[in-house]
């Protein structure tokens, strides 16, 4: 069985989360405004900022898809959007808007925890059954 979720990104986010990437790692960013932003799909889905610098000059930032990629899961860790870590995660563009696809895979064996209970007289070695768990929301 597996879990599909999609998140649909605004330009506004997109831009947001690739030059905040770009300043924590310390990298180059363009200074100016950015005028457009184009997806362009292919192999992989390249994302190109057109930027307009303050004296009228145009530049163009191509960034391959692993970079925005991650900016995007940074800009969701950012914003405490639960991500599964053991997931794949790949950008499509739907309805011209970049989203990033996040697939579980649950074939994998459940992780059980087991905790050792005491015996019924507490003459054993001292464990305790676990403490019960309150839901929370739902």
């Amino acid at each position: 069985m597996r879990e599909l979720r999609c998140l649909v990104f605004t330009e506004q986010e997109v831009v947001k989360a690739i030059f905040d990437r770009r300043r924590r790692m310390n990298e180059p960013t363009p200074t100016g405004t950015v005028d457009k932003v184009v997806y362009k799909d292919g192999d992989s889905v390249d994302t190109e900022l057109s930027i307009v610098h303050d004296d009228g000059t145009r530049e163009s930032l191509t960034l391959p898809e692993t970079e925005v990629a991650a900016a995007l899961v940074g800009h969701c860790m950012n914003r405490r959007i639960p991500l599964p870590v053991a997931s794949d995660k790949m950008l499509y563009i739907i309805n011209g808007a970049l989203t990033l696809m996040i697939t579980m895979n649950f074939n994998k064996a459940p992780r059980l925890v087991v905790t050792p209970t005491a015996a019924a007289d507490d003459s054993g070695p001292g464990f305790r059954p676990a403490a019960r768990r309150r839901r929370i929301g739902g």
